[in-house]
C-alpha cells in the first residue's frame, strides 16, 4: 500500500543534543559506578583511531546503558531528555502530520532508550542501533546506507510503499543521512550549515529555552 512517509533521524533533529552524551552526563549526575567505562570509553577511542573502526568506541559509547533498569531508561527519556531537549519545531510539524501517514524514527542511537520517544511522540516505527545483552552492537551501526536497508526492510515487511512525492524526511546531518533522504521528495537539513540543492535547511530552537 502506497503511504506518506515521514523520516526522522533523533539527535540534533528531535532532541537538541547528542543523546549518548547526555546519558553518560546522566549517569554521573545519578552516581551510576561509571569510572571504568569512562577509562575503557577513553582507551577505545584511541584504538578506533588506530584500527579505523569506529564500532569499537560505539561499543564503549553504548555500553553506558548496562547501569540502568528499562524504567530508569524510561525515565532518562520520557522525564529528562524530551522535555529538556526537544525541538519546539519538530513538535509543531509533527503534530501536522495525517493521521494515516507513516511516521518512522531512524537514528544510530540505541533502541534501548530510543523505542520509550514512542511514549511521547506517535511514531508508527522506531528504529535504532540494536544491542545484545552484553550492550554490544548486535548488527551494523544503524547509520549511512545501514539506515537505508533497514527502513526499506521494515516498509516491505509491512506491505508499505513510500509514495515518493508527497514523502518527508528531516536530518541534521547531510553527510551521514542524504541516503535516507534520497528515499523522499522532501528533504529538510535541520539547523546545518551544508546547503544542497535539492534539500531545504529548517533553523530549530530547543523547547525548554
Amino acid at each position: 500500500m502506497k503511504k506518506t512517509v515521514y523520516l526522522y533521524d533523533f539527535d540534533n533533529t528531535v532532541v537538541d543534543c547528542e543523546s549518548i552524551v547526555e546519558l553518560w552526563k546522566y549517569a554521573y549526575r545519578k552516581k551510576k559506578p561509571i569510572r571504568k567505562s569512562t577509562r575503557d570509553l577513553i582507551i577505545a577511542y584511541f584504538k578506533s583511531n588506530v584500527k579505523k573502526d569506529f564500532k569499537i568506541t560505539k561499543n564503549a559509547m553504548v555500553s553506558i546503558l548496562k547501569y540502568f533498569t528499562d524504567d530508569e531508561m524510561r525515565e532518562f527519556v520520557v522525564d529528562f531528555l524530551l522535555p529538556k531537549f526537544v525541538f519546539k519545531e519538530f513538535e509543531e510539524t509533527f503534530a501536522t502530520h495525517e493521521e494515516d501517514s507513516v511516521k518512522i524514527l531512524c537514528s544510530a542511537s540505541a533502541t534501548n532508550y530510543l523505542k520509550y520517544v514512542k511514549e511521547v511522540y506517535d511514531f508508527d516505527y522506531i528504529i535504532g542501533t540494536d544491542l545484545d545483552l552484553n550492550y554490544k552492537l548486535l548488527y551494523e551501526n544503524n547509520k549511512k546506507e545501514v539506515k537505508v536497508d533497514n527502513i526499506n526492510n521494515l516498509l516491505k515487511r509491512e506491505g508499505i510503499e513510500i509514495d515518493y512525492t508527497s514523502s518527508r524526511g528531516y536530518s541534521d546531518s547531510y553527510k551521514d543521512d542524504k541516503y535516507m533522504l534520497e528515499l523522499v521528495n522532501l528533504k529538510y537539513l535541520i539547523n546545518s550549515k551544508v546547503v544542497e540543492e535539492g534539500y531545504v535547511n529548517l533553523f530549530w530552537r530547543r523547547k525548554s529555552k
